[in-house]
């Protein structure tokens, strides 16, 4: 095994553990009709793609930019 596989196994395992990360912050549950920040509809679409969401696409946006 040369450098370049172990760079690559240590590249794929510090993937997958931040995406393990990104998924047990993922909300869960039943999704809300109105953003709990600003009070707009979360549209439907949305609801459905992020299940136990209870921000809309702008809110959650700044959010997650406070949050990293």
């Amino acid at each position: 095994m040369d450098e370049a596989d172990l760079g690559n196994r240590f590249a794929d395992r510090y993937l997958n553990e931040a995406l393990a990360g990104v998924r047990t912050r993922m909300p869960k549950g039943e999704s809300r009709t109105e953003c709990e920040d600003c009070g707009e509809d979360i549209p439907e679409a949305r609801r459905k793609a992020v299940p136990g969401c209870v921000r809309c696409v702008n809110c959650e946006s700044l959010n997650e930019r406070k949050t990293w």
